[in-house]
């Protein structure tokens, strides 16, 4: 193979790279819309479970920048809101076992280690948006849609549940 052929089999190589890493990022991280629309579409109950993983992950995320800023009231709040989240997350699980016929135990448990996975993604994202402008959440305007969601649970849980 000519020296020419390996380069632009290199620069082939490494440019699918790019689009594989930024579509399992974009993948990593799907609207609201678009898990409310599965939802819909299979009447899953999981997606709703997922959601409010994902609000809570948010909210816990959101809290931790806070407390690094020395705003621990916020932060509280924050963190009331995302056990909120959970809280929700485990009926709707607890719901799901119910209509399956299976006993529930340590639900939350299973909620939490759902809310920990979720939370390392927002993580990373929140840090690279830091590392790029300065700001862990505005100029992200996915998270900014998210994170006004997430802040209305009462209004959240009725979108999900009536998409």
């Amino acid at each position: 193979m000519s020296q020419r052929m390996k380069k632009l089999t290199l620069l082939a190589l490494l440019a699918h790279m790019c689009l594989v890493f930024n579509g399992a990022r974009a993948a990593e991280f799907k609207s609201f819309d678009d898990i409310r629309a599965q939802y819909q579409s299979y009447r899953d109950p999981t997606r709703v479970s997922y959601l409010f993983n994902r609000c809570a992950a948010l909210q816990l995320n959101v809290s931790a920048v806070l407390r690094r800023q020395g705003e621990n009231k916020g932060a509280q709040d924050f963190e009331n809101l995302a056990h909120h989240y959970m809280v929700l997350s485990e009926a709707n699980e607890r719901e799901i076992d119910k209509k399956r016929g299976v006993k529930s135990k340590d639900l939350m448990k299973t909620v939490s280690r759902n809310v920990s996975n979720v939370s390392e993604i927002y993580s990373k994202r929140l840090m690279e948006n830091f590392k790029k402008r300065g700001e862990y959440i505005v100029g992200d305007a996915q998270l900014e849609a998210e994170l006004v969601e997430c802040n209305l649970p009462e209004v959240f849980k009725n979108k999900v549940m009536t998409y």
